[in-house]
């Protein structure tokens, strides 16, 4: 069973309709494109509240995946981020949960 990955806000760089971009902090697993995240506390609360993990930016490098306690900058699609900020969290979902 794959671990929980968790990334941490660092910045909010754009926010629209069709997604954000936004420098993290992996503070938990491995975060990998084509993951789904939700904000930390709404796991299964809110499932329209998804973000995909769509790509991750290091040092202008585009790569699959990144671990704790790398910074990256990524693009996630779904909907703006509704509220979160500076220090939210974002916890990947169990693929059995989708």
């Amino acid at each position: 069973m794959p671990e929980t990955s968790k990334l941490q806000i660092y910045s909010v760089e754009q926010d629209s309709a069709d997604g954000s971009i936004c420098v993290v902090r992996c503070i938990g697993g491995v975060a990998r494109v084509g993951q789904i995240f939700v904000a930390q506390g709404e796991e299964s609360d809110r499932p329209s509240q998804r973000y995909t993990l769509e790509r991750i930016d290091r040092y202008n490098r585009r790569v699959e995946f990144f671990d704790p306690p790398h910074n990256a900058r990524v693009h996630l699609s779904g909907r703006p981020l509704a509220g979160l900020s500076e220090g939210s969290i974002l916890v990947s979902l169990e693929e059995k949960s989708l």
